[in-house]
């Protein structure tokens, strides 16, 4: 088992699948897939799996450290520098990206009227109807991290007596509180998401409690790398195409069923589509957690290096991304249609090649020249007493992969 490592090398490239499906998702947005009758529309409507393996990726990374400082009778990340981290890792890159778009699309919604500012600023834009996906519109997903920051440490020390399978059920009562919550939230929210004045029920459906059975998933695959399996399944587990074989079958099985675009946006088929992605987020994380020191194709694709560089800048390109496409869209539209005579697909085809385009060099930029910089910072505020570190992949990551023993 992968229990003595602490920096997990082909992260970065399931940080890269994430953001370029939310990059394909948006782009498919924009060409007008989404309210077409292309073949692609049932398959690009739920990429927002992507959102699941953000999340999922930052409960195992952040949690991680934690469990292994209780195995080993350490104490646990010093809260301030945790704290500290996690502000530098995402609230710099979100602020700049904010005010470039602000001004660069123009988005008056951001400071007019006055009182958006210090939520949008302050990730408090889920918890208003008027404010949900305003700004940086796939921005509500860190406001469900930054609470989600807040939860782990006060988690931590709830269950720092419990047994390591103890703590599997508490977390598996997390996961079953999350769902009953969702059944509560969306019993508030009335048909589907739009409705003419725009984004509604983001207030019921977008703060942390929705998530937290998805966050839970992360933080039992955390426990698992640390104290192990037994030997046969320590083997499945070190196995990654059956991983992806699974995920494959589980996306096709989302979109045949209850992923496939329908108006019956109910109750169990809104929260059967949300298990769904956390099962496929998982089966896709897995062999980057158990199998990244492994040999075989999937370890070979994820140590690709464009695709952990992506992974390297994938928090530019996930801040960006949207502007960028709507930019491209909007200089490129009469042209890919009376020019080209381009459909629905290839509006698509040439978005996404446009905006991953955009992207790359805006993140790159924006990873060296600020971003970078900014996590050296995480040095001013150091640990008061020892123990493990505030998280289980140093950052920077590195964009090169680790050569398999």
């Amino acid at each position: 088992m992968n229990v003595r490592a602490d920096r997990f090398a082909l992260m970065d490239s399931i940080r890269a699948i994430g953001a370029l499906a939310v990059l394909a998702a948006h782009a498919a947005l924009l060409a007008g897939v989404y309210t077409s009758g292309s073949f692609l529309k049932p398959y690009v409507t739920q990429l927002d799996v992507a959102v699941t393996i953000f999340f999922m990726v930052s409960a195992f990374l952040l949690y991680r450290p934690f469990v292994k400082a209780r195995l080993a009778g350490k104490s646990r990340p010093d809260t301030r520098a945790y704290a500290w981290r996690r502000f530098l890792r995402i609230v710099p890159g979100y602020w700049v990206a904010l005010t470039g778009v602000t001004i660069w699309l123009g988005l008056e919604t951001v400071t007019s009227p006055a009182w958006h500012l210090p939520v949008y600023y302050g990730f408090g834009q889920i918890y208003t109807a008027e404010t949900d996906i305003g700004g940086l519109g796939q921005a509500w997903t860190l406001a469900v991290e930054a609470s989600f920051y807040f939860f782990l440490p006060l988690w931590a020390i709830a269950v720092r007596k419990l047994s390591w399978r103890a703590e599997l059920v508490a977390l598996a009562g997390v996961a079953l509180f999350s769902i009953g919550w969702q059944v509560f939230a969306l019993s508030h929210v009335n048909g589907n998401d739009f409705d003419v004045g725009g984004f509604t029920s983001g207030p019921w459906e977008h703060p942390l409690p929705n998530f937290l059975d998805q966050l839970a998933l992360g933080m039992v695959l955390a426990v698992i790398s640390v104290h192990g399996l037994p030997d046969r399944a320590t083997r499945l587990f070190a196995r990654a195409w059956p991983w992806w074989l699974l995920a494959a079958f589980l996306y096709w099985l989302l979109v045949q069923t209850v992923g496939a675009p329908t108006a019956d946006v109910g109750t169990g088929t809104k929260i059967a589509r949300h298990e769904l992605h956390a099962v496929i987020a998982a089966a896709i994380l897995v062999p980057a957690i158990f199998a990244w020191d492994r040999g075989g194709a999937i370890r070979r694709l994820l140590a690709w290096r464009p695709l952990l560089y992506v992974g390297l800048i994938s928090y530019g390109i996930y801040l960006w991304n949207n502007a960028v496409l709507i930019k491209v869209s909007t200089a490129t539209s009469d042209w890919m249609t009376d020019t080209l005579g381009l459909g629905t697909n290839g509006r698509f085809v040439l978005l996404f090649a446009g905006g991953l385009a955009g992207t790359v060099a805006i993140g790159t930029v924006s990873y060296y020249a600020f971003e970078r910089p900014m996590l050296s910072l995480k040095r001013l505020v150091q640990p008061r007493r020892g123990g493990e570190p505030a998280e289980a992949i140093a950052e920077p990551a590195p964009a090169t992969p680790v050569t398999a023993p």
